[in-house]
């Protein structure tokens, strides 16, 4: 078979044990695989996500994945078990509902020519509590810090049964038609527990000594294999270093994986501790590098004879094409990417690299658990799953009250379709509707495409947003789209354009608050048209929500002393999980300071005077900063003109993200017919 012109080491096959797999393209196990399940007689509630798990699933094999992994399935349902509305498992059945829906999902995935994998996932102490009297297991007795939580640790005859259940979940994998399982030693979870010197306090044989404290993988490895035998793939995942203080550190991970490497065909590098996805690096923001855990995964490549993949922040195949090429992996596996483009193989093997959505590690599918910063005191542990911030047609199962593509009735005709506002909310709905075979004229007042986030041609931090502006202005120019530029829409120009449905994209403007001396600010906005000129060797922002501190970090970046001003009891109230750890974790390591509960009262070009706790106080630099918020520019006078179908999406609503934006433009255009 000929080399891909495009990509030729990510689209050549590999060998991994006895199977081969199709290309170097990994789905990760991103998608829960009880989400699956969630109709079946076990489950405490009825939903339709069964149909939405599997689209999403076969998705990514049509996308064409090499290999596709069902994630998070725990082979013990009373010590490990993650979440409440979990199904009880029977892993000694073949012929119950779960079971059939496995079948019928491996069948899928293989035709599609990917291969099939499981994932099994054994919690240990971080079990969550959910309620059901049970203690979590690990390596050895503790109470937790919440106070509430004590763990019990594993006996010797507890190990040999919990391995027993693992060869058991395999067996039924098997059964099913599953090529393979990846066992997760990483991310904290059990084996990982075990092999840590910070969660193992054993005295017996697997305690002590790096040997014995691997001891517990090393058999549940070599007895699966045992069981399964040669053709049944076994892979495993770990931290190539966890990035915590008293972690495990790549060379334990060496080490630790030519100790498994015997009983094991594939090697998945990640890194990172669930219980600090940011700043571990369990999940990559945009305050972290692409392609993360390469260099991590090189050094465990040197040091074993089997293939190796790597996962974190990966989200262009020119990046995958190169860490494979230059011999640091064998393999890269694609999480959250998957969500923002399934299919990100099939656009690169064809030679569309430029269509593919690039993931913005942005955080909104998976916010990640809150309370990871020490200012974050929300309440909230775990945020709600959201679709996708660039691909509205991701949506997890849960999220009935969004449109399902599929739901949808094909256009009656051609519409005459109106679109006032060319920001990324306008932009989806024009490629959206003339997919749909509508006749759309997409109406923009300034200069160019692109509304707010053009303001991402000014910061490397923004990057991936960047070229996700840049793209949708691309898809719209390959479309039959009448594009105005320079074009403000009157009520007038509406009736003579006449169209047969309008979408209202106008977006907002900066929130200009009634404060003495505000006209002495500059705007957000405006420092970056200016690309950073005017502030001077210091600046104050006035708000830290998400806008202010991200502005905040830019303009630190640029080497500006920046001082934030919050009313608010801490910064981006608005905001939970690893994204905003991220951020904040940013402004502390490179000197942002901040002054929260501080309502500002005046403001002078190079003054802000705020009142906190009951006193005033005078800080002082060269510039000042407005980043208070948006407001939404007003469309009653345009909706007063209008008398066919009208949406209003985006800022215009109510000022909020990129997101709300791209899935009501979508939203919008999926709606006229």
């Amino acid at each position: 078979m000929s080399a891909n012109p495009y990509f030729p080491n990510l689209f050549s096959p590999i060998k991994v044990g006895t199977k081969t797999i199709k290309n170097r393209i990994e789905a990760a196990p991103a998608l829960f695989a009880f989400l699956h399940y969630q109709d079946c007689p076990q489950m405490r509630f009825k939903s339709e996500s069964i149909e939405r798990a599997y689209r999403m699933l076969e998705a990514k094999a049509a996308g064409g994945a090499g290999s596709v992994v069902l994630g998070e399935l725990s082979p013990n349902h009373t010590y490990c078990k993650r979440f409440p509305f979990e199904p009880d498992i029977d892993f000694t059945s073949r012929d119950d509902e779960i079971f059939r829906i496995t079948k019928r999902t491996a069948e899928m995935i293989k035709s599609y020519g990917a291969l099939p994998i499981g994932e099994l996932l054994s919690t240990g102490e971080i079990k969550t509590n959910i309620g059901d009297g049970i203690n979590p297991k690990g390596p050895s007795e503790k109470d937790l810090d919440d106070g509430i939580t004590h763990v019990d640790a594993f006996t010797r005859e507890e190990i040999q049964e919990h391995i027993r259940e693992h060869i058991t979940a395999c067996k039924w994998f098997e059964a099913a038609g599953w090529e393979g399982v990846m066992i997760h030693c990483g991310h904290g979870w059990l084996p990982a527990q075990f092999l840590s010197p910070a969660y193992n306090k054993r005295t017996d044989e697997y305690g002590g000594s790096f040997e014995n404290r691997a001891r517990f993988t090393i058999e549940l490895l070599s007895q699966l294999r045992e069981a399964m035998g040669p053709d049944f793939l076994i892979e495993i995942r770990v931290s190539g270093s966890e990035h915590l203080k008293g972690g495990l550190e790549i060379e334990d991970t060496v080490k630790y994986c030519k100790l498994c490497e015997p009983y094991i065909d594939l090697i998945h590098v990640s890194s990172g501790h669930y219980l600090s996805s940011s700043r571990s690096w369990e999940f990559t923001t945009a305050y972290a590098p692409h392609g993360a855990n390469i260099e991590n995964a090189a050094i465990i490549k040197q040091n074993v004879n089997i293939p190796v993949a790597v996962v974190g922040g990966i989200n262009s195949p020119e990046q995958a094409e190169q860490a494979i090429a230059s011999g640091k992996v064998d393999m890269v596996s694609l999480g959250r990417q998957f969500f923002a483009d399934p299919a990100f193989p099939k656009k690169a093997a064809e030679g569309r690299a430029d269509e593919i959505r690039r993931c913005l590690r942005c955080g909104r599918c998976y916010p990640g658990p809150s309370g990871e910063h020490e200012t974050e005191i929300w309440t909230v542990k775990f945020p709600p799953l959201d679709s996708c911030t660039i691909n509205p047609d991701t949506v997890w199962p849960a999220s009935y009250h969004q449109v399902l593509p599929e739901r949808m009735p094909v256009p009656q005709c051609a519409r005459k379709v109106l679109i006032v506002g060319g920001g990324c909310g306008g932009l989806q709905a024009a490629i959206t509707a003339a997919d749909r075979g509508h006749k759309v004229i997409l109406c923009e007042k300034s200069d160019k495409l692109g509304g707010i986030i053009n303001f991402t041609d000014h910061t490397d931090h923004k990057v991936d947003i960047r070229n996700f502006k840049d793209l949708l202005v691309r898809e719209v120019m390959k479309r039959p789209v009448e594009v105005r530029l320079n074009c403000e829409v009157t009520p007038g120009m509406i009736g003579e354009i006449a169209p047969e449905a309008v979408i209202l994209a106008v977006g907002s403007d900066d929130l200009i608050l009634p404060i003495e001396g505000i006209e002495n600010a500059v705007t957000a906005m405006e420092v970056y048209d200016r690309d950073f000129a005017g502030l001077g060797k210091s600046t104050i922002v006035l708000g830290g929500g998400l806008v202010g501190c991200e502005a905040a970090a830019d303009y630190i970046d640029h080497g500006i002393e920046t001082t934030i001003v919050e009313m608010k009891g801490s910064l981006m109230p608005e905001t939970t999980g690893l994204y905003r750890t991220a951020v904040h974790d940013f402004i502390d390591s490179h000197g942002g300071k901040y002054e929260v509960g501080a309502k500002v009262v005046k403001v002078g070009k190079d003054f802000v005077v705020a009142e906190q706790n009951g006193k005033e106080i005078t800080l002082k630099a060269d510039s000042v900063v407005n980043a208070m918020g948006r407001r939404a520019h007003s469309t009653e006078a345009l909706k007063a003109a209008i008398q066919v179908p009208c949406w209003e999406i985006g800022d215009c609503v109510r000022a909020r993200q990129i997101g709300d934006a791209v899935r009501e433009g979508w939203t919008a255009a999926m709606e006229i017919v």
